[in-house]
């Protein structure tokens, strides 16, 4: 027997002539009587008739071309369902692609003297792909309403495990997604939704590094990232652009332990608090050595100290902390947790968006929590120890949605959004805090800065600022995200 191979993207429906029972279920050879010999065969509750190529049918005409004469049978021209391969009268092709629709794996196997009917078995995956692009381009926020499912590739579990990202698997595999649910280019979204990604590294987010950021359950940004990455990949077609910042350190920091030592000459322990009552009766005072490395006129080391403790006090930031070696510039904990790094490659390549990357932190005479700014701009004789990010602020204010998460949340997500709502508070009815994806800083015994980010998300809440959660659906978010939903 002759078979051939098709695409079944090349089938097309054309007007059936008429046919004896063919399109009844339930219909059995001894049921046609004198027509008996016109039908070859029966597939399940379907008959196959026709001929061959090239033979004569019983309505005179000559099949010439194999491919006309393929075509669903009795499909429902408002329903578009084919009631007569079911023995129960339930929809088949629907313009959700969560249901199984019409269609085989793209390419159907057509046997000799069966060209009438073609009988899918799986899903139609081109039709689930159309389908998709029209229900999410059917409002302005694209797929917002209904969350995507994970790709096969995902495992909620082992987000903690350092490792490569197979970039050309997902490359590859993010195509074939976008393609199967509908995911049209950034560019196209109606409402552009920014998510701003504060310094999701492996330092802050994975168990056993430096400055891991356990909260008060102690699995604090573990249990952050799983949410984070499941939001993700389920709002794809939500997520316009990603920018991400990176904390960047090197060994010579004001905030490390080699840059301050005691009268003795000894060094400070991690998350030592250094206030100006403690600069002033020389408890602490800055290293020569380190000074020099860092760029700074050992003569001026203790001026510079005294002053910048005091601008944090008179600014309202947190005494200067002496933290543990972190997100060191070339190090395994300065990368991004693996699994945030995948999920963002494959958004990149699935919505067609390049991820930003912002850097901050290296400034060796300032503390840099903020992507937005330094902690004190200037030195004691108004040297400039940093910048503000203007561009990225412009940046942020041509989406119509911001969305931050990342760690910590009570401090360097925390100053990140004080900072942009002071520089430009108009941004705050845009604004969205992923609460459940984010923790505070917390050392059981020496700091625990919980109330001090419950504090500061309250203060963005008053100014406008929208706190939600991650696993609540966006539909559901109050602000621009859901009114525009709701066009």
């Amino acid at each position: 027997m002759n078979r051939v191979v098709v695409d079944e993207r090349d089938l097309q429906p054309e007007e059936a002539p008429p046919r004896r029972l063919v399109d009844q279920p339930r219909t059995g050879l001894r049921e046609l009587g004198e027509h008996a010999g016109d039908v070859v065969g029966l597939v399940r509750d379907v008959m196959e008739a026709g001929p061959a190529l090239g033979e004569e049918a019983a309505d005179r005409r000559v099949l010439v071309r194999r491919r006309e004469e393929l075509e669903p049978a009795g499909a429902h021209e408002k329903r578009r369902r084919l009631d007569a391969l079911l023995g129960k009268r339930a929809p088949v092709l629907d313009s959700r692609p969560e249901q199984s629709l019409i269609g085989g794996d793209r390419l159907v196997e057509v046997a000799d003297r069966v060209a009438d009917v073609v009988y899918a078995r799986d899903r139609h995956r081109r039709d689930a792909s159309q389908s998709g692009r029209a229900r999410r381009q059917g409002g302005t926020v694209g797929g917002m309403g209904s969350e995507l499912p994970l790709p096969p590739h995902v495992d909620l579990e082992g987000v903690a495990e350092v490792r490569r990202v197979d970039y050309e698997s997902r490359f590859r595999e993010a195509i074939a997604w976008a393609s199967e649910h509908g995911l049209p280019p950034a560019a196209e979204d109606g409402t552009r939704t920014c998510l701003l990604l504060v310094d999701a590294q492996n330092t802050f987010c994975t168990p056993g590094f430096e400055l891991f950021v356990a909260g008060r359950s102690g699995a604090g940004a573990l249990d952050d990232t799983r949410r984070l990455v499941a939001f993700l990949y389920g709002s794809l077609d939500a997520i316009t652009q990603v920018v991400v910042t990176l904390d960047t350190h090197q060994a010579f920091q004001i905030f490390h332990a080699p840059f301050l030592m005691d009268p003795e000459g000894r060094h400070p322990d991690p998350y030592t608090l250094v206030t100006p009552e403690d600069v002033a009766a020389g408890r602490w005072r800055v290293d020569p050595g380190a000074a020099a490395v860092a760029g700074l006129d050992p003569e001026w080391g203790d001026e510079h100290l005294a002053a910048y403790v005091r601008s944090l006090a008179a600014g309202g930031k947190y005494d200067l902390t002496v933290w543990p070696f972190h997100a060191m510039l070339g190090g395994v904990g300065h990368a991004l947790v693996s699994a945030i790094e995948e999920a963002l490659f494959f958004h990149a390549i699935a919505r067609r968006s390049q991820t930003t990357f912002e850097i901050k932190g290296w400034q060796p005479l300032t503390e840099h929590y903020s992507v937005l700014g330094p902690e004190v701009l200037r030195g004691s004789r108004g040297e400039p120890l940093g910048e503000r990010n203007a561009k990225l602020v412009e940046h942020l204010l041509g989406f119509d949605a911001v969305l931050v998460a990342g760690q910590a949340k009570s401090h360097c997500v925390a100053w990140t959004v004080e900072d942009l709502l002071a520089d430009a508070p108009e941004i705050a009815p845009r604004l969205y805090l992923l609460e459940d994806c984010t923790s505070s800083v917390v050392v059981p015994g020496i700091v625990d800065y919980t109330e001090d980010a419950d504090a500061a998300f309250a203060r963005f809440a008053e100014a406008g600022a929208h706190v939600v959660r991650s696993t609540d659906p966006i539909a559901a978010w109050s602000g621009p995200l859901g009114a525009a939903l709701a066009r």
